[in-house]
């Protein structure tokens, strides 16, 4: 998240931060106080770029990749408009400008379909060691955020957007032997954008407060920083300091 003048950019994750801990959420974006951060998802991170890469030969031909095609979508294409390289750059992303708010959503696509109604539908891809596939909450509000952006900037949207799991497998197998193997699967989930637009309000507003919330802002729900930082606190002795 970036203030650049009076215009505010919140990212995608920003967005998310916000709703987990709106007391992070300022923090970082006022002070850079960001939480310590996790490990960094190295191979997925290389699932997804030779993925982008296979696509982008199916794109090239104007078909359809296997795994689109079993799945029974039809009627469409990969989207192959000059914004693409853009929306799946990690630093620009797709981008809406609310000039109410004087603010930006943004976020970064892994790919998208276009439709012969000119729909546009939005294509994730995920890898996972796991045994069975689960679409969390976080993998529905990244599609229904996505969403939100291109409607807002004019776009018709498919009603569904879909993810391309990469799961490895690894039952019957006896060994590595350098290969690691997947298995294809799409999972499409149902967009709904209802909820993105106050989120996104309300997080503008908060941003552009002077003063932190004394708490996650929300008594529903633990921030494991926020009490992290309470416990050091309350047990760091007085004459100590960090």
């Amino acid at each position: 998240m970036l203030k650049f003048s009076n215009t505010l950019k919140i990212s995608r994750s920003g967005l998310k931060l916000f709703q987990e801990c709106p007391r992070c959420f300022w923090l970082d974006l006022h002070h850079k106080v960001k939480r310590p951060p996790g490990y960094p998802f190295t191979l997925s991170i290389a699932v997804d770029y030779l993925v982008k890469k296979e696509f982008d030969k199916y794109r090239e031909k104007g078909t359809l990749p296997p795994i689109l095609k079993s799945h029974g979508i039809k009627d469409a294409k990969l989207f192959n408009g000059e914004e693409l390289s853009e929306w799946r750059n990690n630093f620009k992303g797709v981008v809406y400008h609310d000039e109410a708010l004087n603010a930006v959503l943004y976020g970064a696509v892994d790919d998208v379909l276009e439709f012969k109604d000119g729909s546009l539908g939005v294509i994730d891809y995920k890898s996972s060691g796991a045994k069975e596939i689960t679409i969390y909450d976080d993998y529905q509000k990244q599609m229904d955020v996505y969403n939100y952006i291109l409607k807002q900037k004019g776009y018709e949207t498919y009603p569904e957007a879909f993810f391309v799991f990469y799961k490895v497998v690894k039952e019957g197998e006896t060994g590595f032997g350098n290969v690691l193997k997947f298995t294809e699967e799409v999972r499409p989930v149902k967009i709904n954008t209802e909820w993105v637009g106050p989120t996104f309000e309300a997080a503008v507003e908060l941003a552009r407060q002077d003063e932190p919330p004394s708490a996650s802002g929300n008594a529903q729900k633990h921030c494991d920083h926020c009490h992290y930082v309470s416990m050091v606190k309350q047990y760091m002795p007085e004459d100590f300091n960090v």
